[in-house]
C-alpha cells in the first residue's frame, strides 16, 4: 500500500474515521432506479458480526469457516480475495453466535484487530503478514465476556487503545510498533462497547463504557479522571456512547433508556479530575447492537423495547429523532406496543410493516441517512428533525440476521450477514466505469424464501428468549410433560385399548408423542404462554431404542421373538436424526437452552432397563412399566434442567 493511498481519506474504524457513524462524503443520490442501487459485487464470507472497514481499494474484515477464523483484505472494486489472515480455531461453531464479534482497524499501513477471546494483533496491510501478537485478556487475568469478546482496536496517538477488563486493567493502551503495554488502569469488567477517544478542553480522553461503570481516562498518562455508576449487577452495553463537548450521551439495552452527562471539573479544582453530571435520564432511545448517530442535534437510531431480532422476526421498538440535549421526541417510525417489563411471554409474529424503518444501524452522509436494517434492507431516507422523509428501499441480504454495522468507502456500501456480503454503489451511476447493460441491481440478487417458523411453531415465545428459561418454568414444564405424557396418555391408551383392541403400549407411546410433539405449538396459539413439551418426544423415543436392545436371551426365546436387526438399526439412526433434527430447529428458533436435554440420556438408562427387561418378557403394559418409564422421564429431563440452572444460575 503507497504512502499515497495510506493517506487518503478512508473508512478506517467501523464507526467512520470520526467514530461517530458519519461520513464526509458527498454525491450520495437522492433516488435509486426502480431495481435499487447498482450492485458491484456480492460474495460467500463465512460466519461473523465484523464490519468492514477500508482505505483507497482494499476493505478488510474478519470472518470464520470450519477451518478457522480469519482476517481477511478484499479488492474493494471486485470483491475478490487479496490476501488472508488465520490466527485461531474456530469460535464457537455449533453456539447461536458463532465467530468474530469484533471489527479490524487501519492506521497507516497496519491492520490491528482482536479475538473473541481477547488477544489483539498485528498485520501489515499490505502482505497480511503477522507483526505480533498480544495476548491481553490472559495477560491481566481479564474475565470472559459472556457472549466472547467484542471491543475493535481503537488506534490514535500512536496507541492501540482496548477495553480488558482485568485488575488495575479495565483499559489498557498499547505501542502500535511491537503491542507492549504503555498503560493500564481501572478496574471495571469489560463489556461490549469499544473506547472512545473524545476531547475536553483540549486535552485528550479515552471513555470507557464498561459492565456498570461510565469512566474517563487521561489518554496519555492512562490516569482514571472520572467514573459514574450506570447500572447494577450483569448488565451489556454494545452500543457506542455520543460526545459533543463538554456532554456525553450512551444508550443502555432493551427499555434501559439513555443519559445525557456533562463532563465537568471536579469541585476541588484538582486539573486532574473530572465529574459527570446528571443532565437528564431518558426512557427513551435504548440502544443495543445498533448505535445512533448524532446530526444537527438530533439523535438519531433505533429504540430497541424488548428482545433482539431472531431469523424468524424482526427486533421490536421504534426508528426515532430525539433531541440530544432535552431528550424530547421528534419524530418516530413503527408501532410501539409498551409492554409491562414483568411480562413473561410475547407472541412470535412479526410485527414491523413494510414502511417501518425497524432495528438499523445508521450511517450518516451527504444530508442522509444510510440505514441498514436487521432484516437485510437497505433503507434511504434525510436527515429531517420535523419529520421521517423516506427517499429509497432495497432488500439486500435475507434468511439470516444482520446485526453488523455497514460501511461507506467512496461511494459504495458494503454489508455482510453470516453467509455474504454484498456492495452497492449509492452514488451517481454515470460514474461507474459499466455499460448501463451489464449493471445489476439490488432486486436481482437472489434472496432465499422466508417462512416464519417461529410465530407457525411457538405462536408465544419467552420475551428473552435468548437467555436460559427461568427455574420456575422448568418445574412447571415437567409437571405439565408428566402429566400429558404419564397421565392422560396412559389413560387414553387404555380406553382405546379396550374399545378397539389396539396394543396399549405403542398407542401410549404415539399419543405421548404428540402430545410431545404439538404441546409447544398448542399452548403457544391457543393459551399464550411458553411451555417446551419436546423433551417428551427425546425421551420416549430414547426409551423406544433402550428396548430394542438385545437382552437375556432366555427373556428371547420364551417370548419366540423374531430378530429383525434392520429394524433395530433404523430406530437408532431415526433417533439419532431426531436429535439433529431438534438441535438445529432450536438452534433456528433462537431456543438457547438447545443442548441442555441432550446430555439427560445417560441418567436414565438404569430405569428404562427395568422397562426393557418386562417389555423383551412380553409383559403386558402395566404399572411397573409406567413406574419406572416416568422416573426415566424425570431423571432425563432434571439432568437437563439441572444443567441449565447450574450453568446459568436461574
Amino acid at each position: 500500500m503507497s504512502d499515497t493511498v495510506a493517506q487518503q481519506a478512508g473508512w478506517r474504524f467501523f464507526r467512520g474515521d470520526n467514530f461517530d457513524g458519519k461520513s464526509s462524503e458527498t454525491g450520495i443520490v437522492d433516488q435509486w432506479p426502480d431495481k435499487g442501487p447498482p450492485v458491484l459485487w456480492t460474495r460467500e464470507l463465512g460466519v461473523g458480526y465484523s464490519s468492514f472497514v477500508g482505505l483507497g481499494d482494499r476493505v478488510f474484515t474478519q470472518y470464520q469457516s470450519l477451518a478457522g477464523q480469519f482476517v481477511v483484505c478484499l479488492d474493494a472494486k471486485t470483491g475478490e480475495t487479496i490476501w488472508e489472515h488465520r490466527y485461531g480455531w474456530p469460535y464457537k461453531p455449533a453456539s447461536l453466535y458463532p465467530g468474530p464479534r469484533s471489527t479490524p482497524t487501519i492506521d497507516g499501513k497496519r491492520i490491528f484487530f482482536t479475538t473473541p477471546d481477547g488477544s489483539l494483533g498485528c498485520l501489515d496491510a499490505e502482505t497480511g503478514e503477522p507483526n505480533w501478537l498480544v495476548e491481553a485478556a490472559q495477560e491481566f487475568a481479564a474475565p470472559a465476556a459472556e457472549f466472547g469478546y467484542a471491543c475493535s482496536p481503537v488506534c490514535i496517538d500512536g496507541k492501540v487503545i482496548l477495553p480488558v477488563g482485568g485488575d488495575d486493567a479495565s483499559m489498557v493502551a498499547f505501542d502500535q510498533s511491537d503491542g507492549s503495554v504503555l498503560w493500564n488502569a481501572g478496574n471495571e469488567k469489560v463489556s461490549y462497547c469499544s473506547a472512545y477517544p473524545i476531547q475536553f478542553k483540549g486535552r485528550a480522553l479515552v471513555v470507557g463504557y464498561f459492565t456498570n461503570k461510565l469512566c474517563i481516562f487521561d489518554r496519555e498518562t492512562g490516569m482514571q479522571l472520572a467514573s459514574k455508576n450506570i447500572s447494577v449487577s450483569y448488565d451489556e452495553h454494545s452500543a457506542w456512547p455520543i460526545y459533543r463537548e463538554p456532554y456525553l450521551w450512551t444508550a443502555g439495552p432493551f427499555r434501559a433508556g439513555s443519559k445525557l452527562f456533562e463532563i465537568i471539573d471536579a469541585e476541588d479544582g484538582s486539573e486532574d479530575a473530572l465529574r459527570l453530571r446528571n443532565v437528564y435520564k431518558s426512557e427513551t432511545m435504548s440502544n443495543d447492537v445498533a448505535s445512533s448517530v448524532l446530526v444537527d442535534g438530533a439523535l438519531f437510531g433505533f429504540d430497541i423495547r424488548d428482545v433482539q431480532s431472531k431469523v424468524h422476526r424482526p427486533s421490536r421498538g421504534q426508528f426515532i429523532c430525539m433531541n440530544f440535549m432535552t431528550g424530547e421526541t421528534h419524530w418516530t417510525n413503527g408501532t410501539l406496543d409498551r409492554r409491562k417489563k414483568t411480562e413473561e411471554f410475547i407472541a412470535s409474529a412479526s410485527e414491523r410493516s413494510d414502511s417501518d424503518v425497524g432495528h438499523a444501524s445508521v450511517i450518516y452522509a451527504d444530508g442522509k441517512l444510510i440505514l441498514f436494517n436487521d432484516t437485510g434492507e437497505l433503507i434511504l431516507c434525510r436527515a429531517e428533525k420535523s419529520e421521517f422523509v423516506p427517499l429509497g428501499r432495497a432488500h439486500l441480504l435475507g434468511g439470516d440476521i444482520c446485526w453488523t454495522p455497514p460501511m461507506l468507502l467512496n461511494g459504495r456500501f458494503i454489508v455482510r450477514n453470516h453467509k455474504k456480503a454484498v456492495c452497492v454503489y449509492l452514488g451517481d451511476m454515470a460514474e461507474l466505469d459499466v455499460e448501463a447493460d451489464e449493471l445489476i441491481f439490488a432486486d436481482d440478487i437472489p434472496q432465499p424464501n422466508f417462512f416464519d417458523l417461529s410465530a407457525f411453531i411457538l405462536g408465544t415465545e419467552p420475551t428473552y428468549a435468548m437467555t436460559s428459561p427461568k427455574a420456575e418454568w422448568l418445574v412447571r414444564w415437567y409437571w405439565i410433560s408428566l402429566v400429558l405424557g404419564w397421565g392422560v396418555a396412559p389413560i387414553l391408551a387404555l380406553m382405546l385399548g379396550k374399545l378397539v383392541r389396539v396394543p396399549v403400549r405403542p398407542t401410549l407411546i404415539l399419543i405421548a408423542v404428540l402430545f410431545g410433539l404439538l404441546g409447544t405449538t398448542a399452548f403457544g396459539h391457543w393459551l399464550r404462554e411458553f411451555y417446551f413439551s419436546w423433551p417428551i418426544v427425546l425421551a420416549l423415543m430414547f426409551e423406544c431404542v433402550v428396548c430394542r436392545l438385545r437382552g437375556n436371551q432366555a427373556a428371547e426365546l420364551e417370548t419366540a421373538q423374531v430378530e429383525r436387526p434392520w429394524l433395530s438399526r433404523l430406530l437408532l439412526i431415526g433417533f439419532a436424526v431426531l436429535c439433529f433434527g431438534y438441535f438445529y430447529l432450536c438452534r433456528r428458533l433462537s431456543l438457547a437452552f438447545e443442548w441442555a436435554f441432550l446430555i439427560g440420556f445417560p441418567v436414565a438408562i438404569p430405569f428404562l432397563w427395568m422397562v426393557k427387561e418386562s417389555v423383551q418378557l412380553g409383559d403386558s403394559y402395566n404399572w411397573r412399566q409406567w413406574l419406572w418409564s416416568s422416573l426415566a422421564f424425570t431423571a432425563f429431563y432434571w439432568m437437563g434442567a439441572g444443567v441449565i440452572i447450574w450453568k446459568y444460575g436461574v
